[in-house]
């Protein structure tokens, strides 16, 4: 687990702590949460797409197409990623059908 996943589940538990201590319903809470994760990976969506076309011209026109290519790749598993997670965290599975 990286810093940064270890970063966000610990405050992950603590929104869900505050929450709880609020009064907030656990299903109210989840919404929320899966909310503010999609958002997350929906901006981390919007910077891959500002990769489209970027690829270095001394590497060549196929070297280009295969950038894009993957940049397309990416763009898309990150807007399956975000559409799921207000399903649960991360929706993992749509990964593993890529």
């Amino acid at each position: 687990m990286s810093q940064y996943q270890t970063a966000g589940t610990n405050a992950r538990w603590r929104l869900f702590t505050l929450l709880a201590a609020q009064g907030v319903p656990t299903s109210e809470a989840d919404d929320l949460v899966a909310t503010l994760e999609a958002g997350a990976v929906a901006g981390a969506q919007s910077e891959v797409v500002e990769l489209d076309g970027m690829a270095p011209a001394s590497w060549g026109s196929l070297f280009a197409d295969g950038w894009d290519e993957g940049v397309t790749a990416v763009s898309e598993a990150l807007v399956g990623i975000a559409d799921g997670g207000r399903q649960g965290p991360l929706n993992w599975p749509y990964i593993l059908r890529m």
